[in-house]
C-alpha cells in the first residue's frame, strides 16, 4: 500500500473518531434550539436527503478535479457547517447548517473508495475494502468514548471538536496525497444506470443495507424494549470491533474468495441470517453480544466483498460515477428501515420484524450465486457520449 494510501487511511481514522456530532444534532434542536421533536426530525431528515445527491457530486468531481481536491472540498465543507451548527442560536441557522452539512457529508466517500481500488488488484481488494471498513469500526467505537465525555460538559463543543477533526485530516490529505490528474476519458465513459451489472449488483447490496440498517436501528429498541439494559450496546459495539479485526484473514481464504467473491458474499449472508434470526429470541446480554459476534464476520464479507466488485466493474474514467451511484444504497437504507422497523417492531415483542429480517437474509444467499453468474455472462455497456 503507497504512503498516500496509508495517510489516507489514518485520516479518515482521525474524522471518524470526531464524528460523533450528527447523533446529537436533534439534541441540539430540542434542547438547545427549543424545537419540537417533530420539527426536529424534520431538520434531520433533511440533511439525510442532501447526503443523497452529495454522494453523486462526490463522484462527478473526482473524475474531473481528481481525489483529493473532491476529499479537501468535502471536509472544508463540513468543518464550515459544524462550525455553524455549534454557533447557531436560530433555528434558521441551524437549518442552514444541517443541510450544508449533508451537501458536504458524502463528497468524501467516492474518492476514498475510489483510492482504494486503485491501491490493489482482484486479489487483495476485498482485503484493503476490509481494512477500510474495519478501520471506521475502531474509530467509530473511540468516538462513542468521546462522545460520552464532551456530551456531558458542552452539546455544542460535540460540533467544535468534529469540524476541528475535520480540519485535521485535512491537513494530513494535503500533505501526504498525492495531487493526481483528472482522467481524460472521464466524459466519455458509460453512466452506471446504463450497467446491467452494476444495477443487479446494487439491488442486492441495497436489501442488505436495509436489513444492515434494521439491525443498527432496531437493536438499541429491541434491548430497551425487553429491559436488557443499554449498556449491552456499546459493550456490543466494542466486542464487534474486536471481532472485525480478529476476522480479516478470511478475506484472504482462497476458498471464500472463489467465484469472484460470490462464495464469500454468500456464506456472508448465511451468518448474517443466523445473526438476526437469533435477536428474535434474544433475552438476555449475552445473546445480544453473541449476535454482535456472529454479525461481525458477516460484516467483514459482505462489506468488503461487494464494495470490491462494484470497483472492479467500473470502466476507466468511471471510478467515483460508479462508486457514488452504488453508494445510494444506504441512503435508500436509511430512509426504508425505520419504516419497517416502526411497522413491526411492537408486534409480538419484535419476533415478526427479526424472523423477517433473518428470511429476507436467507434469501439473499440464494440468490447471489445466481447474481454471481449473471455478471460473469453480461457485457459491460459500450462506450457512449457523457
Amino acid at each position: 500500500m503507497s504512503s498516500g494510501a496509508k495517510a489516507l487511511l489514518v485520516a479518515r481514522m482521525v474524522n471518524r473518531v470526531g464524528g460523533f456530532s450528527m447523533a446529537f444534532l436533534a439534541v441540539l434542536l430540542t434542547e438547545e434550539l427549543h424545537e419540537s421533536v417533530r420539527s426536529a426530525g424534520l431538520i434531520v431528515a433533511a440533511f439525510g436527503l442532501a447526503t443523497i445527491p452529495s454522494r453523486l457530486a462526490g463522484g462527478w468531481l473526482l473524475d474531473r478535479i481528481g481525489a483529493r481536491r473532491t476529499i479537501l472540498l468535502g471536509l472544508i465543507g463540513c468543518a464550515t457547517t459544524q462550525f455553524i451548527l455549534a454557533a447557531s442560536h436560530t433555528t434558521v441557522v441551524a437549518v442552514v447548517g444541517a443541510i450544508g452539512l449533508g451537501l458536504s457529508y458524502e463528497l468524501i466517500e467516492p474518492p476514498t473508495q475510489a483510492l482504494i481500488s486503485e491501491e490493489s488488484d482482484d486479489r487483495t481488494r476485498p482485503a484493503l475494502f476490509g481494512l477500510l471498513f474495519v478501520s471506521m469500526t475502531i474509530a467509530a467505537v473511540a468516538a462513542g468514548g468521546v462522545a460520552g465525555v464532551v456530551a456531558g460538559l458542552d452539546l455544542r463543543l460535540l460540533f467544535v471538536i468534529d469540524a476541528a477533526t475535520c480540519l485535521l485530516c485535512a491537513v494530513v490529505i494535503r500533505a501526504f496525497l498525492p495531487e493526481g490528474k483528472p482522467d481524460a476519458t472521464a466524459g466519455v465513459a458509460a453512466w452506471p444506470w446504463q450497467d446491467r451489472r452494476l444495477m443487479a449488483l446494487f439491488a442486492l447490496s441495497t436489501v442488505f443495507t436495509i436489513v444492515y440498517m434494521i439491525t443498527v436501528f432496531g437493536l438499541p429498541l429491541t434491548v430497551a424494549d425487553r429491559g436488557i439494559g443499554l449498556w449491552v450496546i456499546g459493550v456490543d459495539t466494542a466486542v464487534s470491533a474486536v471481532v472485525a479485526v480478529l476476522a480479516q484473514p478470511l478475506l484472504r481464504v482462497e476458498r471464500l474468495n472463489a467465484d469472484g467473491g460470490f462464495v464469500a458474499l454468500t456464506a456472508g449472508f448465511v451468518i448474517l441470517a443466523a445473526a438476526v434470526g437469533l435477536l428474535a429470541i434474544a433475552h438476555t446480554a449475552l445473546v445480544v453480544i453473541a449476535c454482535g459476534v456472529v454479525g461481525a464476520i458477516a460484516d467483514v464479507l459482505l462489506m468488503s466483498h461487494l464494495y470490491a466488485q462494484a470497483s472492479r466493474m467500473a470502466p476507466k474514467g468511471a471510478a467515483g460515477r460508479y462508486l457514488a451511484v452504488f453508494g445510494l444504497s444506504w441512503g435508500i437504507a436509511t430512509t426504508v428501515a425505520p419504516l419497517i422497523i416502526g411497522a413491526t417492531l411492537t408486534a409480538y415483542d419484535g419476533v415478526p420484524l427479526w424472523a423477517g429480517t433473518a428470511a429476507v437474509t436467507l434469501l439473499l444467499a440464494v440468490v447471489t450465486p445466481r447474481v454471481g453468474v449473471f455478471l460473469r455472462h453480461t457485457l459491460p455497456p459500450a462506450v457512449v457520449g457523457a
